[in-house]
């Protein structure tokens, strides 16, 4: 948006230079129309030597004092040997034009008219005639510069109103895209008849579809977990009727394993649901002791594993504190480090290690397990992927729950990335900005 300011910004000075350029031609050219005719000029000036000739210098004086208010400017006459008969061009009026090798004055060639005048015995005068000399009493660079300040300034003010309701429209755009269903155009900007307000409008309505979308969407959610884990609870139960009034030594292992079947649908009803409802909207951030919140999942992880065998350790100590949903980010973390533990297997060493790079906290979870092959290192953060070996193998998992930690990490515009140690073993990493 900075980029599109600018390029509105400089078609707006450029449009502003060209009709003021346009505007000043126009001027000079009326000013060159408002000249004396030289012959009204040449016609003054021979009244003005036959009478100093004939009647000396008083009588010049006079006419022309009425000559310049006639031709509302100011006469300079000079005899040819460069005598000043009236009075002499102002010292600025000469140190403002280029120096001449003779003693005759310097010509104001921008503003003033020069007539030569032929007297009696062929004597010359030179007359010199400046028009309206009040105009240029302000200093041209003052006049460019008030200009140029008018130019930025009108060419801002331009382009701000141009572009300030797209402003606002991309900062609702932007709210809305980080998950605030309740975001909308604000009405100001609704009522206009223009284009901005029929997309102001549109946009509305394309919020309101698709929170209905969401909402319809979420609720079905909600309906179909109740409808599914209400005949879950049901067979549970039957099932433990069964185990202790008509159950067999030989049917106990087939009613073991539709328990353990049963327990894991809920598992994954659970997770569905999770993964559903995870928007940035819905985080509760608040600044958390990084070390100290990381130390007790290490712990309880480790409590866990103790009768496998698997050693779970913690290093680093920064950073300290970052920005986050606490519940959210332990979600995230347990799922990455109980899948650490389960492929590390037992007698497994598991390593989470904590790192400040660049503004950001960087949160390592290592193991010494199989790894995983390059070509899926991206695909297991996809929902119910699951590798052909992990399927045969029975993990336990869904694949769900390493993309449960994607969405968590993304909601706090952070990144997860995997990828396999030379030692061997699977490094996932966790990057977060700090608060």
């Amino acid at each position: 948006m900075k980029n599109t300011f600018l390029r509105v910004f400089l078609v707006v000075l450029l449009s502003n230079i060209v009709v003021v350029s346009i505007g000043l031609g126009m001027v000079q050219f009326i000013q060159k129309r408002n000249q004396v005719s030289a012959d009204l000029l040449g016609d003054v000036g021979v009244q003005l030597v036959a009478g100093y000739e004939k009647f000396g210098i008083t009588s010049l004086q006079e006419e022309t004092k009425k000559a310049e208010k006639r031709l509302s400017g100011t006469i300079y006459l000079y005899q040819e040997n460069g005598r000043p008969l009236l009075k002499s061009l102002p010292r600025n009026f000469r140190e403002q034009n280029t120096p001449s090798v003779t003693s005759r004055p310097a010509a104001d060639f921008l503003h003033s008219q020069f007539i030569q005048v032929i007297g009696g015995n062929n004597v010359q005068y030179l007359l010199i005639f400046k028009p309206n000399p009040e105009i240029d009493s302000l200093a041209p660079g003052a006049v460019v510069g008030f200009s140029l300040l008018g130019l930025l300034v009108s060419s801002g003010v331009l382009a701000y109103w141009l572009l300030g309701p797209l402003l606002k429209l991309q900062r609702v755009a932007r709210s809305f895209g980080q998950g605030d269903m309740t975001a909308r155009v604000e009405n100001k900007l609704v009522r206009r008849n223009d284009a901005v307000g029929k997309l102001a409008r549109e946009f509305n309505e394309m919020a309101v579809r698709i929170e209905t979308l969401l909402s319809s969407k979420e609720r079905l959610m909600r309906d179909v977990s109740h409808e599914l884990r209400t005949p879950l609870a049901r067979i549970e139960v039957a099932l433990t009727i069964a185990e202790d009034k008509y159950g067999m030594e030989s049917q106990k292992g087939y009613l073991c394993r539709i328990r353990t079947e049963l327990h894991e649908l809920d598992e994954l009803i659970g997770q569905v649901l999770t993964l559903s409802r995870l928007e940035a909207a819905s985080l509760i951030k608040e600044e958390m002791n990084l070390q100290e919140w990381l130390g007790e999942i290490v712990d309880d992880v480790s409590f866990e594993s103790q009768l496998k065998g698997i050693s779970v350790s913690k290093s680093g100590r920064v950073p300290k504190t970052i920005l986050g949903d606490p519940l959210q980010l332990r979600h995230a973390i347990e799922n990455v480090l109980r899948n650490a533990c389960f492929y590390a297997g037992g007698g497994g060493v598991i390593e989470v290690e904590t790192q400040e790079k660049s503004g950001f906290a960087f949160i390592y979870v290592r193991d010494n397990g199989p790894g995983v092959s390059d070509d899926k290192l991206e695909k297991i953060f996809h929902a119910f992927y699951r590798s052909s070996e992990a399927r045969g193998a029975n993990s336990g998992g869904f694949g769900v729950g390493l993309t449960i930690s994607q969405r968590i990490i993304r909601a706090h515009k952070g990144q997860i990335t995997a990828r396999n140690r030379e030692e061997g073993g699977l490094e996932v990493c966790f990057q977060l900005p700090l608060a």
